[in-house]
């Protein structure tokens, strides 16, 4: 049941937050404004409490086996130092897709793109580490 939670979180938490990045992004002109509060909207409904599920999921994987698995292997240190990287991030973009609408678009569209690109990079920079699983 933890993997599960764990998985289906971060689905929506990159997900959303992935999405919502891109869409704010193609946002312009007149319904700019609309389109980021729906974009900051979504990160609030779905990203978040996907990373509710994902934090509650993997903690729960990682109390259950920390000293006979996770306590000496260094690809979970590197995970989670993303996930709270990752976690950062989140609220970050949460509070620029805020102050993007108040912005030119040339302002804000360069920070929304890079901390987007920092999400996607970090995520996969996880999987990575999940999938070899490196001493």
């Amino acid at each position: 049941v933890a993997r599960i939670t764990h998985l289906f979180g971060v689905v929506l938490w990159i997900g959303a937050l992935t999405t919502a990045g891109v869409v704010a992004l193609a946002a312009r002109g007149a319904g700019r404004e609309a389109v980021l509060d729906a974009a900051r909207t979504a990160v609030r409904a779905v990203s978040t409490p996907g990373l509710v599920l994902a934090w509650l999921g993997g903690l729960a994987m990682l109390a259950s086996g920390w000293s006979a698995v996770y306590a000496h292997a260094g690809w979970m240190h590197g995970k989670l130092t993303i996930a709270i990287a990752l976690s950062a991030l989140h609220g970050v973009l949460l509070a620029r897709l805020r102050k993007a609408s108040a912005q030119s678009e040339e302002v804000a569209r360069p920070t929304i793109a890079i901390l987007t690109l920092a999400v996607v990079l970090l995520a996969l920079a996880a999987i990575g580490l999940v999938v070899a699983s490196p001493g």
